[in-house]
């Protein structure tokens, strides 16, 4: 009776980020933008702007590294605020936090960690079956913005539990 119940058992104790890692989602190394993460497959990176009313020129420089799989999109956002005044880390968390939360009806917003960085962890759902996980941090006078688009419909293979491990196996780069 043991024997049978023993898999049962170890499938539960198993967390789920490990489903993803043994999907064999390698690391992805971005000296230049200080961070590592792990990514289903090499990640799309794209520049643009990131819109704030928190400098004068109402935006800054953004870089984003990204990867659909499936339908699920995973994302490392990085607004650039070097180039101006120093901001409140608070204020720069808080507004993205606000653009997040206008995309739907907020689930879930607890504080987040990052080594000693501080930040907040956000999901909202749009109420048509797509959900939106955003880790936060100002980090160096940088937003880092890890973000997980989730729709009902996918085909990522790792499935939900692909969300918490794309965030616990990001790491900054000394």
């Amino acid at each position: 009776m043991r024997l049978s119940v023993l898999p049962v058992l170890t499938a539960l104790l198993v967390p789920a980020p490990v489903l993803a890692a043994e999907q064999g989602w390698p690391e992805y190394s971005f000296p230049e933008a200080g961070f590592a993460a792990q990514y289903p497959s090499r990640p799309q990176v794209q520049e643009g702007t990131y819109k704030t009313a928190l400098v004068t020129q109402g935006s800054v420089k953004e870089r984003v590294y990204s990867v659909n799989s499936g339908g699920v999109v995973y994302m490392v956002a990085i607004a650039d605020f070097t180039g101006g005044p120093r901001q409140d880390e608070t204020k720069v968390i808080d507004e993205a936090a606000k653009a997040l939360m206008q995309m739907g009806q907020l689930t879930h917003d607890v504080s987040a960690r990052i080594d000693w960085h501080y930040g907040r962890e956000i999901r909202v759902d749009d109420g048509r079956g797509t959900s939106y996980t955003d880790a936060i941090f100002y980090i160096e006078r940088k937003l880092y913005q890890l973000k997980v688009v989730y729709p009902e419909m996918n085909t990522d293979p790792v499935g939900s539990s692909g969300i918490h491990f794309f965030q616990q196996a990001f790491r900054l780069l000394p």
